[in-house]
């Protein structure tokens, strides 16, 4: 009778799942492996193989294990062929100019890379040399990295932009999951990885609140409570998980945004990729003229519209979750200068000047636009005048 690879036996005795376990953690790395190779066994003694079976016990977290994975698939496009003890600082170096020109000729990328992205690929790199023996003194003396960039500040749509992008949204049912994917991003302050790391057990909505945990928090001064506040983005939960309901999800460990598989299949155990919704996402950007558009912005934009609503910078900390200093300092601006207007508003004898962000937190489902458009082709869908547009 043959045995099941994954079965353990009574008292482990002749237990072939522990016997592989062994031989997994057993087997070598070697420098004369290709780093395909190598990051397959490096990556695999870091991860616990569940079979289908969602569990928190991990030695890394599945967002460490995702970035890996990608850093590692982009590595391979140029060192595939080469084995770890071949490889020297002059193509670390050449991997940096190539992979920050996208140069054809060294390898298949589909776009450019930023130096802090490229700094982690090598890193990876690296750090399978390092495992298997194959990084040496020669390679610390003679690599360079690149030096480290502090990113620019972020987009923010401005109101009559975020109008736009919202009711343009609304008006095609190919666009709705955009649609509610926005709503609950300008409400709630989530990120792209935040998003897509949500579970059914993170959301209680008759609680009216969201919880933001480890998985897809960038660090762990962003693991938050959110709070629901609005019949809008309540219905735009509601939308999501009816939409991850008739995908396959379920439990509480499910995603909200299961990963599609093939076909009209999905795994509610497994995240929706960060290219899951690049299709109607790019429809949209050129619909609305907003070309710039990345689903990182709408974190940027729902804080901007705090800030512009004269919101205490230590209450979008606590909404948005942790803010570098520059970023804290480029929204306490933008808040100070809403302050600025209500003084000037109460002691100056003048009429309150337009504030952008004065309805962030209103909602009006029968609301009358103020700028023209399209009208929904669904009339029972309530529409974002009031989102920061007001």
């Amino acid at each position: 009778m043959k045995r099941n690879p994954d079965q353990h036996t009574l008292g482990h005795l002749h237990c072939p799942a522990c016997e592989r376990a062994i031989a997994l953690q057993a087997e070598e790395l070697s420098p004369l492996m290709t780093f395909p190779e190598a990051f397959d066994i490096w990556i695999g003694q870091r991860v616990i193989e569940n079979a289908g079976i969602w569990s928190n016990a991990r030695y890394i977290s599945e967002r460490s294990e995702r970035d890996l994975r990608q850093y590692a698939r982009a590595a391979s496009k140029f060192f595939g062929l080469l084995p770890l003890s071949e490889i020297h600082a002059g193509h670390l170096r050449e991997y940096q100019r190539a992979r920050a020109l996208c140069d054809a000729s060294c390898g298949a990328w589909e776009k450019r890379a930023g130096a802090n992205l490229i700094r982690k690929e090598i890193q990876t790199v690296i750090r399978v040399m390092r495992a298997a023996g194959a990084w040496t003194q020669r390679h610390e003396e003679a690599f360079e990295p690149l030096a480290t960039v502090n990113n620019d500040v972020p987009h923010a749509m401005t109101p009559e932009e975020q109008h736009r992008w919202l009711h343009v949204a609304s008006s095609r049912e190919a666009w709705r999951v955009i649609y509610w994917w926005s709503l609950l991003a300008l409400q709630t302050t989530a990120a792209t990885n935040e998003m897509r790391a949500l579970r059914f057990g993170d959301i209680f909505i008759s609680q009216g609140i969201l919880q933001v945990r480890n998985e897809g928090a960038k660090n762990k001064f962003r693991i938050r409570t959110v709070p629901l506040q609005t019949p809008e983005v309540i219905w735009a939960l509601e939308g999501l998980m009816e939409r991850a309901r008739q995908m396959g999800a379920s439990g509480p460990h499910h995603y909200l945004f299961p990963i599609h598989v093939t076909g009209d299949r999905y795994d509610p155990l497994r995240p929706m990729t960060a290219w899951g919704l690049r299709k109607p996402w790019d429809a949209m950007r050129s619909a609305t003229n907003l070309d710039w558009l990345t689903p990182y912005d709408l974190r940027h934009t729902a804080i901007t519209r705090m800030a512009e609503a004269g919101v205490p910078i230590q209450v979008i900390m606590s909404f948005a979750g942790h803010i570098s200093p520059r970023m804290q300092q480029h929204y306490t601006t933008i808040s100070m200068q809403a302050k600025r207007r209500w003084a000037a508003a109460a002691w100056a004898g003048s009429e309150m000047p337009y504030a952008p962000g004065a309805g962030w937190s209103a909602y009006t489902p029968h609301a009358e636009p103020q700028h023209p458009g399209p009208q929904s082709e669904h009339p029972g869908w309530p529409l974002p005048y009031a989102v920061g547009c007001r």
